[in-house]
Formats: structure tokens, sequence, C-alpha cells
């Protein structure tokens, strides 16, 4: 956070920023002023007995340093409003109320006690003190209940979920700026590849058995590994099909009854002793 963006009443800011940014460092800073003007002489000591009556009891320092405080408390008051979806006019708001409950009380303070600065010899009402007390009591606790009611909403409760209409959730709730392909994520550094890495090279598919590549192949430069296998020959791949190189069976073998004589035709005599037949006898 820039000093710029402390001073600021716009935006929103978390509970943690509110106490370690604002109510912590204003808070040492109080404590510090008051320990030099004590140390310096400028207010006496919160432990002395007696006060001398030309002491002095303005405590510079610490004066100051409340002044300046003013307007820092109030812009980390308004983020947190902010943050809780709330108008930084609830501040406003509390500062209204306690200056009505201050005149309100100060008017009766005044009419229960004129009659008695007007004639110095009469005394107050007791019906008087009463209702001085009565309004003095009601007004305290409105601004009471004001005061927290504020410190209850700037500094334990979180804040709206997601943006809402003074700006983004400061704790990245839903709805909070995404990263978007195109633009780096916020403080993202290009990491180099891991040592030894090389460009998968693609390479062209084997005719046989050769599938469709997924979908997405060859990946962009930086986007990942070739999937698993790629680059490498299906199963079986140059090798020859079963049987290849082998003659088919009976191949380099005569057909039956290669040479063996032919069989005679039948009717023809082929000499004794073969078919049992006897040669025909002619007859005139």
């Amino acid at each position: 956070m820039t000093i710029g963006q402390w001073f600021s009443f716009s935006g929103r800011i978390g509970r943690k920023t509110f106490w370690l940014g604002y109510v912590l460092p204003l808070f040492v800073a109080g404590i510090v002023a008051n320990v030099l003007d004590v140390a310096l002489g400028l207010a006496p000591a919160p432990t002395a007995d007696a006060v001398p009556a030309d002491a002095t009891q303005v405590a510079p320092l610490g004066g100051l340093v409340s002044l300046l405080s003013i307007w820092p408390m109030l812009a980390g008051s308004i983020k947190r409003l902010h943050d809780r979806n709330r108008s930084g006019w609830w501040i406003g708001g509390f500062y209204l109320v306690g200056a009505v409950a201050g005149v309100v009380a100060f008017l009766t303070v005044a009419a229960a006690t004129g009659g008695m600065f007007a004639y110095r010899d009469r005394s107050v009402a007791p019906e008087g003190v009463a209702g001085v007390m009565l309004v003095m009591i009601v007004a305290g606790l409105v601004i009471a209940a004001y005061g927290i009611w504020l410190l209850v909403e700037t500094g334990f409760l979180r804040g709206t979920a997601g943006p809402n209409r003074f700006g983004q959730d400061p704790l990245g709730g839903p709805g909070a700026p995404q990263w978007q392909p195109g633009m780096p994520a916020q403080g993202w550094q290009p990491q180099p590849p891991p040592q030894g890495w090389q460009q998968p090279q693609w390479q062209p598919p084997p005719q046989q058995g050769w599938q469709q590549p997924p979908q997405g192949w060859p990946p962009a430069q930086g986007q990942g590994a070739p999937p698993p296998g790629h680059g490498a020959p299906p199963p079986g791949y140059g090798q020859p099909p079963p049987g290849y190189g082998q003659p088919p069976p009976g191949y380099g073998q005569p057909p039956p009854g290669y040479g063996q004589p032919p069989a005679p035709p039948p009717g023809n005599w082929t000499g004794p002793g073969q078919g049992g037949s006897v040669p025909p006898v002619r007859r005139d």
C-alpha cells in the first residue's frame, strides 16, 4: 500500500490491513508522543500526585499526533465500511449523532440551571436534576451504541465476498479478477525448460497401420511432452507377414502319377497276363 492509497478514501481494505496498517501505527505514534511530552517536561507524569498550577498541561506533541491521526483514521474506517458495502457517510452520522446529543444535553442543563444563575438565592429543583441526568444518560447510550456498531462493522466483520459497488474483494473472493488466456498472471515469470529437454519433432506416420493422431497434436511450443508412443511405428511395422518367403505346400513336388505310363483305353488287348482276357478270334 502506497502513501496515496493510505490517505485515500476510495476502495476497500480487509480487517488485517485496518488493524495493522492504521490502528496499530497510530496507536504507537500516540504513545511515543505522550512519552516525549513527559520526558521533555511538556506534560505532567501520569503518576504525579500533585501538579503545580503553572505547569504545562497541554502536551503539544500528543495533541499534534492526535490531530494528524484524524485523516488516516477516517480513511481506514471509511474503506472498511466500503468493504462491508456501506457508505462512508455512516462515519459522519456518528459525529452528527454525537453533536445532536451534546446540544440537547447542553440545552437541558441550561434550562435546569438557568434560574440558579439568574437568581443566586434559588437552588435547582430536584425534578430538574433528574431530568438533566436522564437526558445525559440517554444521549450517552445512543452515542455508545452507535460507536460499538461502527467498531464491530469496521474491525471485526468480514467484507462482502466478491466485488461490490466500491471495488474488488481485497481477499480475492468469488468474482475477483481471474487469469485470462493471452495475458500472464500478475507476477508470472517464464520458467526455463528442464535440463536436457528438447522440443519434440513431429514425424510423418507410417503408411501401413497408421492411425489419426490425437486432437491438438502436435502441441504448441512449451505446452508439454508428446503423447506416449508418438514417433514409434505401430506393432509389427517393418516385419514380413507370417509365411512370407516360404513356398506354398507341395511347391516343387511332381503331381500325382507324374512319370507313370498312361492307362490303356477300355477294350484294347494288352497282352497275356494283363487284364485276364484273350485275344479276339475272327470267324469267317
